[in-house]
């Protein structure tokens, strides 16, 4: 299928409606599910372009409400469906294509926007659509389905709906069948179907805002013997068993008659949701039975949207980038921020929790818009801190558990992570530059191990200073932080009990975390400890000048016997990527070693698709780095283009003052650019967190969309680094880093409560600027903080050498 030229950001699956700010796609065939999120960080859950996906309140594991089938035959089911069957012919299909895939729809459409879903299309005259969402702060979702006759003569429908139920603790449905099965039971009373259990209060429920004309809430009954959701046996012969599950599998189906004149249109609105409390199922259900209600809860999502949206807009002569920077980016970022890396359509939601480094990072690019939620998230992290300063890799959001990770798997190792703590540090600062919240680091939050001890409880500041003196005392004998079960790279497993492997990118991480302080305590007229932690900067940025330097570009890491990766001598893994990038973001140097880095890392690791994390990569098992070698070549760490640390290398060339290379850069991994829908594969509107790299034989393919770090990070890189716009302790600094065609561009960003309107021009080569605040010119980059009352700031900034 060609790709529509009447909309320039598109590829043959779809393409994206900037008025409307949707992704509308065309086909329902993609080449993977491309999935969305409902809900706001409570009750939730993806659903796909065709309805599949699955529900949960909060903890997709313990508090889950639907069930999803990862990885099956077919694929992406179950979901949220609807089946239409006509009773004068016996037709029968589903206006999401899926389940009932053998239709040929004779239109199709599906529009996935913020935090909802809209799949609309027609069959043999009948047009219907499903719109799908969860109204702000409740513990339910809305489905809202629309039935015209489309043709001319009469028609007469029978609906039927199909949401699966199992236990609320998904480990248990999948693992302990006989347990889990005989527990849940399903009941129906006055056009609502109850599925629960009868040892705990939590009951979930499915119902709509017309009377049923009959219902099935036994899975066995709906599908019959030997069938399946394509040709469910009530489906077909268009008869409810008004069947009552006393065990097994529940579903939720209500069937509905629908009577229609040509041209006239029914509706039908469904709710689901859970609670442990029965009496607040009846107002919630008659509350959301009217049409006016559920139409201004969806304009009050909508307005949420438009207020988190509307902190950052940007006008810039690239429209893709306009449409990631202005929409789909936030959008990832809020899902990122409540879901960190637990719960996608990759990621079941069952073992992972959410990630310390991962939710930590998740802050960076979310802290403009939403602080209280950053702050929320930041306090919870920290209690996963230990006494000593480390911190526990992961944590689930409903039970507040943490744990070690994949460490785990290993106990005569390491059971830390040599960066979760200083991620903490680095999220902290950026919280204070932008908010201005200085007592939050008089804020008391315990010690995970520090429960009725006398020093369990502590300070922000505390817990910054005991992060920071973690790394000072697990240092390995070079000097360089310990790798503990590995840093950021959750491969890099060179420490099998040793204690001496040491990490080189920890150490520049370390530089940066140090400086952020540094900046911090300069500011708050800490003098002494900002002089500390720049001493420190330097002997640690020494150290790794000293030992890591391999004529061209830094080593990655030192393993167990004190032998480097990532250098010349090497077979495999000759150069990695995330030394090079983070000598600049932390600042190791200032000569020509950084350029030289980088340039190295460009020859050998960039491709049209982005930067692979490190080359050459190894073709066998080496037990020496363990992990990596697990994955092929070109796989994900091992030669793949991991997006994540593909970002910042756009922070990077930015920071070194590269315009041309970091606007390619961000380009490579830019979604809305990939027109090859079949070979991405992922969604074309968010980040993937990984693209099989060159030695890959499906090179250029993308995996773990939606929940990735590069998310945040390809924010941070194209709002603050290429547009330059970003918060600093003194003022807003405003320092583009652009490509030399661009003419310039305009922004709107909200900062401390006042709008800063800034217009970007450029006079000539270069990135040399020159401000003009509200009419008058200053020195520098920084826009100082306006006078108490001032809500709005004008800034003209000339970038480039006049000529």
């Amino acid at each position: 299928m060609p790709i529509d030229e009447t909309h320039p950001i598109a590829n043959p699956y779809g393409y994206f409606d900037a008025a409307n700010r949707e992704y509308v796609i065309t086909r329902p065939d993609t080449p993977t599910p491309w999935m969305n999120y409902l809900g706001e960080g409570r009750y939730g859950g993806i659903i796909s372009n065709t309805a599949g996906g699955y529900s949960f309140d909060r903890d997709p594991r313990t508090r889950r409400v639907t069930r999803y089938r990862y990885n099956s035959i077919p694929a992406d089911q179950p979901g949220r469906y609807v089946y239409l069957r006509d009773q004068e012919t016996g037709a029968y299909w589903s206006p999401t294509w899926q389940p009932v895939v053998g239709r040929q729809l004779e239109a199709y459409e599906c529009r996935h926007g913020a935090a909802y879903t809209c799949i609309q299309s027609t069959y043999r005259g009948i047009a219907a659509s499903l719109l799908y969402f969860v109204p702000p702060g409740e513990a339910c979702e809305v489905w809202v389905l629309r039935v015209k006759n489309a043709s001319d003569r009469p028609r007469r429908l029978r609906s039927f709906s199909y949401a699966e139920f199992g236990y609320y603790d998904a480990l248990i449905d999948q693992q302990n069948l006989d347990w889990g099965m005989h527990i849940v039971h399903s009941r129906y009373a006055d056009g609502t179907i109850v599925t629960s259990t009868q040892f705990r209060p939590t009951l979930t429920f499915f119902s709509s805002n017309v009377i049923p004309a009959g219902f099935d809430t036994d899975r066995e009954v709906f599908i019959g013997r030997c069938r399946d959701l394509a040709n469910p046996i009530v489906v077909e012969t268009g008869e409810p068993r008004q069947s009552e599950a006393p065990r097994g599998n529940n579903v939720g189906s209500l069937c509905h008659d629908l009577v229609l004149a040509p041209g006239e249109e029914q509706e039908i609105i469904y709710v689901m949701g859970v609670t442990d409390d029965p009496g607040t199922v009846a107002p919630l259900l008659a509350r959301y039975g009217q049409p006016r209600e559920v139409q201004a809860a969806f304009e009050a999502l909508r307005a949420d949207w438009d207020t988190y949206l509307s902190h950052f807009t940007v006008e810039t002569p690239d429209a893709e980038v306009n449409a990631m920077l202005n929409f789909w980016n936030p959008v990832q970022c809020r899902a990122t921020l409540y879901w960190s890396r637990f719960v996608s359509a990759y990621e079941t939601g069952l073992g992972r929790g959410m990630g310390t480094r991962d939710s930590a990072q998740d802050t960076l690019a979310t802290v403009q818009a939403a602080p209280a939620r950053a702050r929320e998230v930041l306090d919870v992290l920290w209690h996963l801190q230990f006494q000593d300063g480390h911190t526990w890799h992961q944590v689930f959001p409903l039970t507040g558990e943490g744990g070690p990770g994949l460490a785990g798997e290993f106990l005569d190792w390491p059971q830390w992570f040599s960066d979760d703590h200083l991620w903490l540090v680095l999220a902290v600062c950026a919280y204070l530059r932008e908010t201005g919240d200085f007592a939050y680091l008089d804020h008391h939050v315990p010690y995970w191990d520090g429960e009725g001890a006398p020093a369990g409880d502590d300070t922000i500041w505390g817990h910054i200073l005991r992060a920071v003196d973690f790394t000072l005392t697990h240092r390995g004998p070079q000097g360089l932080p310990r790798l503990g079960f590995s840093d950021w790279d959750d491969t890099m497993n060179l420490d099998h009990g040793s204690g001496k492997a040491e990490s080189v990118w920890c150490a520049q991480q370390f530089c940066r975390a140090l400086l952020d302080l540094a900046d911090l305590c300069d500011y708050l007229g800490k003098g002494d400890n900002a002089a500390r932690f720049r001493a420190l900067h330097r002997e640690m940025a020494d150290t790794v000048n000293r030992v890591a330097w391999d004529g061209a570009w830094y080593a990655r890491a030192f393993d167990d016997d004190g032998l480097p990766v990532g250098v010349q001598g090497e077979t495999y893994h000759q150069i990695g990527l995330n030394p090079q990038t983070w000598a600049v973001i932390g600042e190791i140097e200032t000569g020509d070693r950084l350029h030289r880095a980088m340039e190295s890392a460009h020859e050998k690791l960039d491709t049209p698709y982005g930067m692979a994390l490190m080359a050459p990569p190894y073709d066998r098992s080496d037990l020496r780095v363990r992990g990596t070698t697990t994955y092929p070549p070109g796989a994900k760490e091992n030669g793949g283009i991991f997006c994540h640390a593909h970002a910042w290398a756009v922070v990077a060339a930015a920071r070194l003052g590269w315009g041309e290379r970091a606007y390619q850069y961000y380009r490579q991994i830019l979604p809305l650019a990939r027109t090859d829908a079949d070979t991405f594969a992922a969604e074309p509107y968010v980040y993937c967190g990984n693209i099989c790299g060159p030695t890959h034989p499906q090179y250029g393919y993308g995996r773990n969309a939606w929940l990735s770090g590069t998310a945040s990070w390809m924010y941070v890189a194209g709002t603050q680094w290429i547009l330059g716009i970003r918060p600093t302790f003194t003022g807003l600094q405003v320092a583009p880093v652009i490509p030399g065609d661009w003419p310039g561009f305009r922004a709107a960003r909200l900062f401390r409560n006042v709008t800063y309107r800034i217009a970007v021009e450029r006079m000539g080569p270069g990135n040399a600027v020159s401000l003009t605040v509200d009419g008058r010119p200053i020195e520098g980059t920084i826009v100082p903080f306006p006078p108490a009352g001032q809500t709005e700031v004008v800034v003209r900034a000339l970038v480039g050498q006049r000529g």
